[in-house]
C-alpha cells in the first residue's frame, strides 16, 4: 500500500487551499513594499510556483487575512525559531527579520480572531438534554462535524451544511415533542417488581394483555428477581420484550432496570449486561450491585432512531461472559475439535457444568439479577423538571404562564439572562399560534422550537462580545463546554453574573472544580481520542483462528482504548508532570488488560492505578499502551512508517507532510520484498528523493516501537514474514519462516540515537519535552477556543511554559494557563501571571 501515514492534514496541507489574490480585505502597503520582496528573496525558491516543499506556497499571499492567519502563524513560528530560512541559505539581517515578525504580529491583531462558533453534535445534544430535561442522545440524528487540527470543536469545521436547517428542524421538533405543560401523562407504562413477584416470568407474561410480547430467558427466583444466565459472545439467547409504539413511530422510549450481580462461587467475574433497544446497542455495563444495593439504570431513546417492527420496538437484555475464567473443582470448557486440535490449545474459556442438574446457587457462573423493569413507550415529561425548583408559579392556560415559561426556556437555552426585548418575538409567535387554534402546550412547543433554531442556542458566543454581561456568560459557556461538554451550571452562571470570570484566581478554582467532576470525562475522552487519532481500529490477533480469545475481543479492545484515556485523566486529576505522558512506573489496568499484559491479582472491569513490575519492558507512559500500538498496525505491515509518523505528529509536534500522490507502494509481503528486514526495505524506499525528505525522520523514529506486535503485545523476536487469516471477525496472525531479534535501533529528528524503546522514551523526556508540551498546549487551545493559536497565543503558551518549567509542566496547570490566555478569554492584554 502507499505510505499514507496521516489521516489528519497538518498546517502545510491546508495552505494548498489559500485564498486567491484579492479575496478578502485590502492589501497592506507595507506588504507590497517590504514583506513581499522579503518573501520572494528568502522563501519563494522553496515555497513558490515551481516548488512547494512540505506543501507550502507563499508566492500568492496578499497580506494577513482571516483565511490565512494560520499560515502566517507558521511563518512567524519558523522564522522566530531560526528554522527558516534554512541555515545553508542567505540569511536576512536581524533588523529585516524583526521588521517582518513585528508586521505579521501587528497584522494578525488587526484582523482579530472571530470567536463565535457553532456547537458540535456532542454539544448540541448536551444542550438539548439540558434545556428539555430528557436523557436522549439527540446527536444520532445530526450530521457529522468537520474538524480543525483533528478536533470537532474547530470553528472552520463547523460551518452550516446546506441541509442543516432541515435536519435541525426535525431534531428540535423531536425535542419539544418530548415535554408537556398542562397536558396529562399519556401512554401505557409496562412495569414490574420482579423481586417481590412469586413468579417473575409469569409476571412478565401478563404484559401480553396490553399488546407486549415476551421471549423467555432467565430463571425466576422469589426474593431476588429474574436471573439472566450468562452466555458467550456470539450466542443469541437473550431476554427480549417487544412493546407497542405510536402509529407514527415517533416519541421517546424510556427503559428503567434495577439490577444486581449474583456470583455463587469464588473466582467468578462480574456479569456484563448488554442492553439493546430497537436494534441499537446502548450499553455494555459491568454489574457490581448487590441484592440490597442494586444498580438503577435508565435509558431514553428516540423511536425515530430505532428499528420499529409490526409488533413494536424490542428491548433486549443479555448477560455476556467477556473474560476467560476458571473455578476450582470444574474442568475448563474446550471448544476445539478433538480430531483437529488447535495448536497450543484454545486457551482458558470458562468452567464446564450441566445447567439442568446443578442448582443455581452452586453453578460456576455470573448471573445478572433483574429486580425491577419499567418500559415507557411514549414518554412526555412535565416541564420544567421538578428538580430544577424553578419559580414559575402555578401553570395555567393564560398569557402570564406562557411568558414565565418562555422566559425560563430562553434563559436556559441561551445560557445567559434574556431581556424582554429578546423575548418579545418568541412571545408574539406563541400568541399567533394560539389565535390559529393551537392548544397552550402546542403553541408553547412551537415558540420553544423557534428558540432552539436561533443562533444564541446553536452557537457559542464570543467572550469578546461588546456587552460585558453577555461576554461573561460566554466565558462560563466556554469553560463548561470544554471541561464538562455541556451548558454551564449554577455556580458558573453566578460567577458570570458577578463579572468574576476574568479573575485568574477564580478561573483557576473553576478549572479545579470542573475537572474534579465525574462529568469531566466529557472533556478527557473526546480530547484524547481526537488528539491521538484513537478512532482507528484495534486488532486482536491469535496464532490460530480457532482459539476462543475472539469471544473477548470487544471488551479487551474497549479496555485498550480506555487505558490511555484513563491514564491521561489520572495525570490531570493528580496534576502530574508532562514527562509522565512518556515515562512513569504505573498505568491504569483492569482484569482483561492484566491478562493481556501478564499481570495477576487484578479483578473487575474498573480501571485502577497499578504500579508496573520493574521487569516490564514497556514501562509506563502512553507509548507503551497496547491500544495505541495496535491501532497503528491496522493498515498493513508498514508499522515503522505509521508509528513513526504518528509520533512526530502527535507527540513531538513535528508533523511530516503528506506523501506525494505518485509515491510507489511499499509492500513488505510482496514478491522480492518478502522476508527482508524492514530496515532494508526502507533504505530502498529512501533512495527515492521524493520519499527521503520525510522518511529520513519518520522511519528512524518508528523503529523504536518494533517490540510491539499487531495486538500491542511485547515481543523480542520477529519472523521473516507473517500470514494473516480472517473468518467472521476472527483474525489469525502467524509468523512464517525464521525468527530474528527485533531491530529497535533508531534516531530522533535532531540526531539523538537510541538502541531500545526505553532509551527512546528517556530521550524524548530529556530532549523533546518542550516540543511535546508546546504541541499539547496548542491542542488544548484548538479544543477550547475553536481555532488554532495565533502569534499572541503562541506567546502566551511560551510564557506559561516558562512559568511551569520548574515544576515539570503539570498537566492541570497547563490547562489553567490556557484558560487564562488571551485566546480563551479573547482579550488584548496578556494574561495575569502568578507571582514567582
Amino acid at each position: 500500500m502507499r505510505c499514507h501515514y496521516s489521516k489528519s492534514r497538518p498546517w502545510f496541507t491546508a495552505v494548498l487551499l489559500l485564498l486567491a489574490p484579492g479575496s478578502l480585505g485590502a492589501a497592506d502597503d507595507t506588504f507590497e513594499k517590504s514583506i513581499a520582496p522579503f518573501l520572494k528573496q528568502h522563501c519563494h525558491s522553496c515555497h513558490g510556483s515551481k516548488k512547494q516543499e512540505a506543501g507550502v506556497r507563499l508566492d500568492q499571499l496578499e497580506g494577513v487575512q482571516v483565511g490565512n492567519r494560520n499560515l502566517w502563524t507558521m511563518v512567524h513560528e519558523k522564522m522566530s525559531s531560526g528554522e527558516m530560512p534554512p541555515k545553508e541559505r542567505t540569511q536576512p539581517t536581524d533588523t529585516e527579520k524583526k521588521a517582518v515578525l513585528t508586521w505579521i504580529r501587528d497584522q494578525q491583531r488587526a484582523v482579530g480572531v472571530g470567536g463565535s462558533r457553532r456547537l458540535n453534535r456532542r454539544e448540541l445534544s448536551a444542550a438539548l438534554r439540558d434545556v428539555t430535561g430528557l436523557g436522549v442522545t439527540f446527536s444520532n440524528a445530526l450530521p457529522g462535524d468537520g474538524t480543525v487540527a483533528g478536533f470537532d470543536t474547530g470553528a472552520e469545521g463547523l460551518q452550516e451544511a446546506s441541509d442543516a436547517v432541515a435536519q435541525w428542524l426535525q431534531v428540535t421538533r423531536r425535542a419539544v415533542d418530548g415535554i408537556r405543560f398542562l397536558e396529562p401523562a399519556t401512554g401505557k407504562v409496562f412495569a414490574a417488581n420482579l423481586r417481590e413477584s412469586k413468579d417473575a416470568r409469569k409476571t412478565l407474561d401478563e404484559w401480553k394483555a396490553d399488546g407486549a410480547t415476551f421471549k423467555a430467558q432467565g430463571i425466576a427466583r422469589p426474593g431476588m428477581g429474574l436471573l439472566i444466565e450468562p452466555k458467550a459472545v456470539g450466542d443469541r439467547d437473550e431476554l427480549t420484550i417487544s412493546v407497542p409504539t405510536p402509529a407514527d413511530r415517533q416519541g421517546v422510549l424510556r427503559l428503567t432496570v434495577v439490577v444486581s450481580a449474583f456470583k455463587p462461587l469464588d473466582g467468578i467475574p462480574n456479569p456484563r449486561l448488554w442492553v439493546r433497544i430497537g436494534g441499537q446497542d446502548l450499553d455494555f455495563r459491568e454489574i457490581t450491585g448487590t441484592l440490597d444495593k442494586p444498580q438503577r439504570l435508565v435509558y431514553e431513546v428516540q423511536l425515530g432512531d430505532l428499528v420499529v417492527q409490526s409488533k413494536g420496538v424490542s428491548v433486549s437484555l443479555s448477560n455476556k461472559v467477556e473474560i476467560p475464567y476458571a473455578v476450582a473443582g470444574f474442568e475448563n470448557e474446550d471448544k476445539s475439535n478433538p480430531k483437529e486440535p488447535v495448536p497450543g490449545g484454545t486457551g482458558l474459556f470458562r468452567p464446564m457444568f450441566d445447567r439442568r442438574t446443578l442448582p443455581v446457587d452452586k453453578q460456576p457462573a455470573p448471573f445478572v439479577v433483574l429486580q425491577q423493569i419499567s418500559i415507557e413507550p411514549t414518554v412526555v415529561v412535565a416541564w420544567p423538571p421538578a428538580e430544577w425548583k424553578a419559580n414559575v408559579g402555578e401553570i395555567k392556560d393564560n398569557a402570564e404562564s406562557a411568558k414565565r415559561l418562555l422566559a425560563l426556556w430562553m434563559d436556559r437555552a441561551w445560557r445567559r439572562p434574556v431581556s424582554e426585548t429578546e423575548e418579545a418575538p418568541f412571545l408574539k409567535l406563541y400568541q399567533k399560534l394560539r389565535t390559529e387554534g393551537m392548544s397552550f402546550d402546542n403553541a408553547l412547543r412551537g415558540a420553544f422550537q423557534s428558540v432552539l433554531m436561533s443562533a444564541p442556542f446553536r452557537y457559542q458566543t464570543s467572550p469578546a462580545h461588546p456587552d460585558p454581561v453577555v461576554a461573561q456568560h460566554a466565558i462560563a459557556s466556554r469553560l463548561s463546554f470544554m471541561f464538562l461538554g455541556e451548558p454551564p451550571d449554577a455556580e458558573l452562571r453566578r460567577l458570570a453574573a458577578a463579572s468574576k470570570l476574568r479573575d485568574p484566581a477564580v478561573l483557576d478554582a473553576q478549572v479545579d472544580r470542573l475537572l474534579a467532576d465525574p462529568k469531566s470525562q466529557a472533556f478527557v475522552r473526546p480530547f484524547v481520542m481526537q488528539w491521538l487519532e484513537m478512532e482507528q481500529p484495534i486488532t486482536i490477533a491469535q496464532s490460530h483462528i480457532q482459539k476462543q480469545d475472539f469471544r473477548f475481543a470487544r471488551y479487551l479492545k474497549a479496555s485498550m482504548r480506555d487505558e490511555t484515556i484513563a491514564y491521561v485523566s489520572q495525570l490531570i486529576a493528580e496534576n502530574r508532570p508532562a514527562s509522565e505522558l512518556i515515562v512513569s512506573d504505573w498505568t491504569m489496568m483492569n482484569d482483561t488488560l492484566a491478562m493481556h499484559y501478564g499481570y495477576e491479582g487484578i479483578d473487575g472491569g474498573t480501571l485502577r492505578k497499578v504500579k508496573l513490575r520493574a521487569d516490564d519492558p514497556r514501562g509506563g507512559g502512553i507509548l507503551g499502551h497496547a491500544g495505541l500500538q495496535s491501532m497503528l498496525c491496522w493498515m498493513g505491515e508498514n508499522w515503522v512508517v505509521y508509528r513513526g509518523a504518528w509520533t512526530l505528529r502527535h507527540i513531538l509536534d513535528l508533523p511530516p507532510p503528506p506523501p506525494p500522490l505518485e509515491v510507489p507502494e511499499l509492500n513488505p509481503s510482496e514478491g522480492k520484498n518478502k522476508g527482508k528486514p524492514f530496515r532494508e526495505l526502507l533504505k530502498q524506499h529512501q533512495e527515492d528523493t521524493r520519499c527521503a525528505v520525510c522518511h529520513k525522520n519518520i522511519d528512524p523514529v518508528g523503529f523504536a516501537f518494533q517490540n510491539f506486535d499487531i495486538s500491542g503485545r511485547w515481543r523480542d523476536v520477529e519472523y521473516e514474514h507473517y500470514a494473516r487469516g480472517e473468518l467472521d471477525g476472527r483474525i489469525a496472525w502467524a509468523g512464517v519462516g525464521k525468527t530474528r531479534p527485533v531491530d529497535t535501533v533508531g534516531r530522533l529528528p535532531r540526531g539523538e540515537a537510541f538502541k531500545t524503546f526505553a532509551e527512546f522514551k528517556q530521550l524524548i523526556v530529556k530532549e523533546y519535552q518542550p516540543d511535546m508540551v508546546r504541541g499539547l498546549m496548542k491542542n488544548f487551545v484548538v479544543y477550547g477556543t475553536g481555532r488554532k493559536p495565533g502569534i499572541d497565543d503562541m506567546a502566551d503558551i511560551a510564557a506559561t511554559m516558562t512559568e511551569l518549567r520548574p515544576k515539570g509542566y503539570p498537566l492541570r496547570d497547563l490547562l489553567k494557563g490556557v484558560v487564562r490566555s488571551r485566546a480563551f478569554l479573547e482579550q488584548h492584554q496578556p494574561p495575569a501571571r502568578k507571582p514567582q
